[in-house]
């Protein structure tokens, strides 16, 4: 399963405070994070998500979990989306949004070649 670990001190509780429904396009790919519900006791949140690959529409939700110098991204299992590059892309893009917001730094990831890099927020809108 896609995943990539932020590394930082961050609170879900904080995230949860600053989140704002979002899109963002690369190329053929769009991207839209809406509703973010934290878990009662902010160990854990879902974040709504739409993304459009090449006309193929998904929804699923990004799951954040807390853990031990850093937050884990993921798909949640239970909406278990098609592993298209268009999802692993908002995986990316939803972990960049925490990084920035933590001053934190990518961990371990098994999708790499998504990431976002410092220098490049291309396509938010």
């Amino acid at each position: 399963m896609p995943h990539i670990l932020v590394e930082g001190t961050l609170r879900l509780a904080d995230v949860a405070r600053r989140h704002a429904p979002s899109s963002a396009r690369r190329g053929e790919v769009l991207v839209k994070f809406d509703r973010l519900y934290l878990e009662t006791e902010e160990r854990a949140a879902l974040i709504e998500a739409l993304v459009v690959d090449r006309g193929h529409p998904q929804r699923f939700f990004v799951q954040l979990a807390a853990r031990d110098g850093g937050v884990m991204v993921r798909c949640e299992p239970l909406t278990d989306p098609e592993k298209t590059a268009g999802v692993k892309h908002a995986l990316a893009l939803a972990a960049d949004r925490l990084r920035r917001a933590c001053g934190g730094r990518y961990g371990s990831t098994n999708i790499a070649e998504y990431l976002v890099p410092d220098a490049g927020r291309e396509g938010e809108a």
